[in-house]
């Protein structure tokens, strides 16, 4: 099985390298970005620390629907309920959901948005369940690269 996290239209490049230290260190290795900022910025490289390659060696892409071509199932991530899909799942319950998918499915993609807005209904849709983290306020949300770690944190049993 293969994990891919997707971040749409970063802006703060030590936020993409953040991620990439978050994917490494839990032994994921791929970090695709949607129209993201200077990805290889110093502040992304810095904030990378020791997993440089997981940022050079990011795929980029001009839309959402591209990145998603060859994935097999999507998993979003939102802060925020929207009207996109009926059910919100705690992202602990994701682990399990992959498994029972069994061999049906080769590859899996978390899909992150914005730092101000997150993933707009039409990017929802387009994921085939929608996950939160739980927290015990509903403001302000987890930081981006945050929300990263906790799902490679959480995926990480399984590979």
């Amino acid at each position: 099985m293969e994990y891919y996290f997707i971040l749409v239209e970063p802006s703060v490049p030590g936020n993409i390298g953040a991620a990439a230290l978050a994917i490494k260190i839990m032994g994921f290795r791929h970090l695709w970005l949607v129209k993201p900022c200077n990805h290889l910025d110093k502040e992304a490289i810095k904030m990378a620390h020791g997993s440089g390659d997981i940022l050079k060696n990011a795929r980029i892409f001009d839309s959402l629907q591209q990145a998603l071509e060859d994935i097999d199932f999507v998993a979003g991530t939102s802060a925020k309920k929207r009207t996109a899909h009926e059910e919100y799942l705690d992202c602990s319950a994701l682990p399990d959901i992959i498994i029972k998918k069994g061999k049906t499915i080769g590859s899996a993609g978390i899909v992150f948005g914005r730092e101000e807005s997150g993933l707009t209904n039409d990017e929802l849709k387009k994921c085939d369940i929608v996950t939160h983290i739980p927290m015990v306020s509903e403001y302000p949300s987890v930081n981006l690269a945050q929300a990263v770690m906790i799902y490679a944190y959480i995926l990480s049993g399984l590979i």
